[in-house]
């Protein structure tokens, strides 16, 4: 992992694979730790390994607070356009950022640009992480009662998902609801060991990158309870950007969890090892840590 200090403002980019072209958000705050944003690079690190794309994750961060703010955001739009134009990084806005803040950056963006302006990025994940917990349970989610915790325009897709699906919304918004499937949204580590006692659902499907801490992923292990990794539940969007033999974003994802629904509650270990067997075939050593907060 390289942290890239911008000399133009206080802002770094946290690319993991530092010879590779690098996809990831932007997010801006009094205060960004790199912590956080390595965690986020190393999740879409993994989703492009899981389907064999050799590209890895970046993530930034804008340190900026009131009148600062403006001319910091100004500051690393200019000093990373020649990055974006050269095919090197590209980026989206999250916290603290909207999408007026970083236009300048997709001047150069060779993304399909119907993922920032449609609202598809939203709408893919959404429908590839129901896709994925259709492929975990048997018989998909017909019948199914699917829980969610969080907020924000990707879990009302993903209601939207769920019902389209055949399933049903259950009533509140706590990790205890009682539901077959628990759908989270959130910032990194939002879903921690202590929560997973009250947890009902058997299934846990992540709605944004890393919500699963180390601990609670191990726990949830112990439950019984499936766990499926954020970096596929999540990768549509980055599908259909850069998945060139990817005909349908939201069916390669469910066919990858399908593919690996046989481990049981081993399913996210298995996708791991999995996208570390690709990033073997062309790194000489893979980056240090797992995706988990």
């Amino acid at each position: 992992m390289r942290i890239h200090k911008l000399s133009s403002t206080d802002a770094f980019v946290a690319f993991d694979l530092d010879d590779a072209p690098s996809v990831g958000v932007t997010r801006l705050a009094r205060k960004v730790l790199t912590d956080g944003a390595e965690l986020l690079a190393r999740s879409t690190t993994y989703a492009f390994a899981s389907f064999g794309i050799q590209m890895g994750g970046g993530s930034a961060g804008i340190n900026a607070e009131g009148d600062d703010r403006d001319p910091a955001v100004a500051a690393f739009v200019e000093e990373m356009r020649s990055a974006v134009a050269e095919g090197r990084w590209v980026t989206d806005p999250a916290l603290g950022l909207s999408e007026a803040d970083l236009a300048p950056l997709r001047i150069d963006d060779r993304r399909p640009s119907e993922l920032w302006t449609d609202g598809l990025a939203d709408t893919l994940t959404a429908q590839g992480a129901v896709a994925a917990a259709g492929a975990v349970r048997e018989g998909g989610l017909t019948g199914a009662t699917c829980a969610f915790v969080g907020k924000g325009p990707v879990v009302e897709a993903a209601r939207a998902a769920v019902e389209a699906a055949g399933g049903t919304v259950a009533d509140g918004d706590s990790p205890a609801t009682e539901a077959d499937v628990l759908f989270v949204a959130g910032k990194s580590g939002v879903l921690d060991h202590e929560v997973v006692p009250d947890i009902a659902a058997g299934v846990v499907v992540p709605l944004t990158p890393v919500p699963v801490t180390a601990r609670a992923h191990a726990e949830l292990t112990k439950a019984g309870k499936v766990h499926v990794p954020d970096f596929l539940s999540t990768a549509a969007p980055l599908l259909h950007a850069h998945g060139d033999d990817v005909a349908d974003p939201v069916t390669a994802v469910a066919d990858k969890v399908a593919g690996l629904a046989s481990h049981g509650t081993g399913l996210w270990l298995a996708a791991v090892e999995e996208a570390e067997a690709f990033l073997r075939t062309w790194r000489d050593e893979l980056p240090f840590g797992r995706p988990l907060a």
